[in-house]
């Protein structure tokens, strides 16, 4: 019998009881002996974007009202929604061509309209994560091309953003993938301390031929079909980014300052703590607007 994706996560929990002791030892040795100071330099660069499109995908549930509270445990709420996305994007008017689609499970439950927008119906399992899939499996033969992956539960702050983010992802080709806001840990886990540093997957800008590349490397997209939450977080959000960082590529996030964050794994005994210059946990707890886009403001100290 196929076990349910809840089933499969508290599983693993289990089986992270059982081998608990090996468990502990290995996250310790990360902890405290992974921090590889001469460390090589990396080499991996991102194949270049030779056009000026930018393909954006929003990923929407149906249920959703156009704006709404977003509440997420020990941080404070703030307004979101797929209006504010809307507005975001639709009102850009800098130097790229933007293709812009939302993606939306449960359709039968929105009551918005949406005039001039492609809208993809998508099933709910994987939930971001399916949006992203069959975004991506619209682009994919496509010339490759600036990606931008996101949902409705950005905060509604709005500033300009497109054009710096993409010539700072451009000017740093060793950037496999840029976000908002990271998580250090996985708290889906056990194991106290348990170092998964990994961008939050509700804002993500990428290329086609890097999402090819992590397709390849795992034999699907991550997070595919997945249905509970917790899994989710794990087998989709995590796991993206692990499997960049393993590609060897670094991961860099816009902080709330306008500073951008670059963090690696360019050693494979190097777990990514000598390029941890960060807190730890979840970055939202330190940050005045929680799932904001920020301006980036290079020079920053």
């Amino acid at each position: 019998m196929k076990l349910s994706h809840k089933n499969r996560f508290y599983l693993d929990l289990l089986f992270e009881i059982i081998l608990s002791p090996i468990s502990y030892m290995n996250n310790f040795l990360k902890w405290h002996f992974g921090n590889i100071e001469n460390k090589e330099v990396l080499t991996k660069k991102r194949k270049s974007v030779n056009q000026n499109k930018v393909s954006v995908c929003i990923h929407e549930w149906g249920g959703y009202e156009g704006k709404r509270l977003k509440k997420i445990k020990n941080i404070p709420e703030f307004e979101c929604g797929l209006d504010y996305q809307l507005e975001r994007f639709q009102n850009y008017s800098g130097q790229y061509d933007l293709n812009l689609s939302i993606t939306i499970s449960e359709l039968n439950l929105f009551k918005s309209k949406i005039n001039n927008v492609e809208m993809i119906e998508v099933p709910n399992e994987g939930m971001d994560f399916s949006g992203y899939e069959a975004f991506f499996n619209k682009i994919k033969s496509e010339e490759n091309q600036y990606v931008i992956l996101t949902n409705s539960s950005v905060n509604k702050y709005q500033v300009n953003f497109i054009d710096d983010y993409i010539s700072f992802f451009k000017e740093n080709s060793s950037i496999g993938m840029m976000g908002i806001s990271f998580n250090s840990k996985m708290y889906q886990s056990l194991i106290k301390n348990n170092f998964n540093p990994h961008l939050q997957s509700f804002f993500l800008l990428t290329t086609t031929q890097v999402l090819k590349e992590v397709v390849d490397f795992n034999n699907g997209f991550p997070g595919k079909g997945i249905d509970y939450k917790l899994e989710l977080i794990k087998k989709g959000e995590i796991k993206l980014s692990k499997i960049v960082l393993d590609m060897g590529y670094t991961l860099a996030c816009v902080l709330e300052n306008g500073k951008p964050f670059l963090f690696d794994k360019s050693h494979f005994i190097d777990n990514g703590r000598n390029s941890w210059k960060n807190f730890y946990g979840d970055y939202r707890l330190h940050t005045r607007k929680p799932n904001a886009i920020n301006s980036l403001k290079l020079g920053v100290k």
